[in-house]
């Protein structure tokens, strides 16, 4: 970053939410080709990772595994889409598959925010129950789920807004900035509503739709239900035998293992909407910190030459 395209010291503009979210949308709409090739190096990834999965013996360590190569996948196609949201098509990496210093930065940075929401998301729970005893949903038996979907929805608010904080270290990381989670913060200051309305604007019927899609590749390919998959709880006061199952999760156990090519086609579609509703996200991000830190790229006769491994270079976060 140059001395004369310092990033500002606050958010340049407000953001409007709107438009913010209906061209995060159109950016997706209309550059599917353009998101399928960010997105074959996170296919490799996934797809290797499925197939590992069918012989690594079960466990923990299994299970952390494939966790990681997803947040790593995510990762790898993130970067690729805010560069090409930032930058162009001419953004997007020439070797697709590559893995650089930036990506593991973008690694880095994805894991500490999911584990800050993590965190974030128990005092949050905590609150959205009490606040929910105090509403009375919790009264009687039958308001279980509405008490459950309040504490759901508070504490994916509550996760939204650190998102809405911090989301910015994604797209200034994309592009090789020397940029930081204080920076983020400070150019969210003010902007704080906005990002969340806007995030909340898109992830919530992005969560929903994600959900449809999971509940029909269980039912297709499994013969299960989304509800199936959850134990009945038995009802307050009431007590189970030493050793026994609620009904649900003891009809679930008795099922037929799925097959190999069900697990891999159920993967490999849920990876694609996954990806897709990732390139919303970051598309999301890309556009507002393009908007609120007046972030524009080096003229083209000041990027240097574009080699086989990495795309051009630009200049950070400046007020236009």
């Amino acid at each position: 970053m140059s001395a004369h395209n310092q990033p500002p010291a606050q958010a340049v503009v407000d953001l409007p939410v709107a438009a913010t979210v209906f061209g995060a949308f159109a950016s997706v709409a209309g550059q599917l080709g353009l998101v399928a090739r960010a997105a074959k190096g996170a296919i490799a990834l996934l797809v290797a990772a499925s197939l590992l999965s069918l012989v690594l013996p079960a466990g923990g360590g299994s299970s952390l595994f494939l966790i990681l190569v997803s947040f790593a996948a995510t990762a790898h196609f993130g970067l690729n889409w805010c560069r090409v949201m930032l930058l162009g098509p001419a953004g997007l990496p020439a070797r697709s598959l590559g893995w650089r210093e930036p990506h593991w930065r973008f690694f880095g940075y994805g894991l500490l925010l999911f584990l800050v929401m993590l965190l974030s998301s128990l005092p949050m729970t905590a609150i959205a129950s009490i606040i929910a005893g105090i509403l009375g949903l919790a009264a009687s038996p039958g308001e279980a789920g509405p008490r459950l979907g309040f504490v759901l929805l508070l504490v994916f608010i509550g996760m939204i807004y650190v998102l809405a904080r911090l989301g910015f270290i994604f797209p200034a990381v994309a592009v090789e900035e020397r940029y930081s989670l204080r920076l983020a913060w400070q150019h969210t200051a003010g902007q704080g509503q906005r990002m969340m309305a806007a995030l909340f604007a898109a992830g919530f019927p992005i969560a929903i739709a994600q959900l449809l899609l999971t509940a029909l590749l269980l039912e297709g390919l499994f013969g299960v239900s989304l509800s199936e998959l959850v134990p009945a709880l038995p009802e307050p006061g009431a007590a189970l035998p030493d050793g026994a199952l609620p009904p649900d999760a003891a009809g679930a156990t008795q099922a037929e293992p799925p097959s190999a090519a069900a697990i891999l086609v159920f993967d490999l579609v849920a990876a694609v909407g996954n990806l897709l509703s990732f390139a919303v996200l970051f598309s999301l991000l890309s556009l507002a910190f393009r908007t609120c830190t007046g972030w524009v790229p080096a003229a083209p006769d000041t990027l240097p030459a574009r080699t086989e491994e990495e795309g051009p270079e630009e200049e950070g976060p400046g007020g236009s």
